[in-house]
């Protein structure tokens, strides 16, 4: 467990953070970060607005519509299979998926 002053320390940083990325020229409206260890949320913060040219602020509760995260849920999951040693990246897929070896795949037409 971090100590006390390590916690304000990381919370006063990672604030930092959000809050320039909002208040810079061409950063972003709103954003929302955690960060989570094996024991819960050791950080959670908010800076800027829900919507442009709104003045509701965003907050650690405020609710979001995800689209195309599918890649990177993929990649942070299969990274952390790596990290445990179960997945090695050198490996064919079809050690993991061995239906996989059974897809067709188009080399080429033929003249018609």
């Amino acid at each position: 467990m971090m100590g006390q002053a390590v916690m304000n320390d990381l919370k006063n940083s990672l604030d930092n953070v959000l809050q320039n990325a909002v208040g810079r020229a061409g950063g972003i409206p709103g954003v929302v970060a955690m960060v989570t260890d094996r024991e819960g949320n050791i950080y959670e913060g908010a800076a800027g607005v829900r919507e442009l040219g709104k003045e509701t602020p965003m907050t650690t509760n405020t609710m979001f519509t995800l689209f195309s995260t599918t890649k990177a849920i993929t990649g942070a999951a299969l990274m952390q299979l790596v990290d445990e040693g179960k997945v090695n990246l050198d490996d064919p897929a079809k050690k993991y998926v061995p239906e996989i070896s059974e897809i067709k795949v188009l080399e080429g037409f033929d003249s018609n």
